[in-house]
């Protein structure tokens, strides 16, 4: 679970987000382990090639979600989720990071 406030003209409110909320399954803690810079590039570039699966997969997902609620580019977190999804599975992320890549290489 995370806790988040909601800023909002009526006032600041605490929330308890469950990664149920967004339609994924309670994860194990170790999903959120990372490892070396190298690893780390390498499962990013697998999980944006919608080669990895399961629970640091959702931590993505529900991360990438409340990142789109912030944004204002989605509503709930079962609808960002989506998005989050559809982003990894059509290549769309990966074009992101790619751009994100040669733009830093050209500074």
């Amino acid at each position: 679970p995370s806790v988040v406030f909601v800023v909002s003209p009526e006032g600041v409110r605490r929330k308890l987000i469950m990664p149920e909320d967004a339609g994924l399954p309670l994860g194990d803690e170790a999903a959120a382990r990372g490892g070396d810079p190298g690893e780390n590039a390498r499962w990013l570039r697998a999980l944006l090639c919608d080669e990895i699966q399961g629970a640091s997969r959702d931590l993505v997902l529900l991360n990438a979600a409340a990142a789109l609620i912030v944004s204002g580019a989605a509503r709930d977190l079962g609808t960002a989720r989506r998005r989050a999804e559809d982003a990894i599975r059509s290549g769309a992320a990966m074009q992101k990071l790619e751009r994100l890549r040669e733009v830093s290489h050209a500074v």
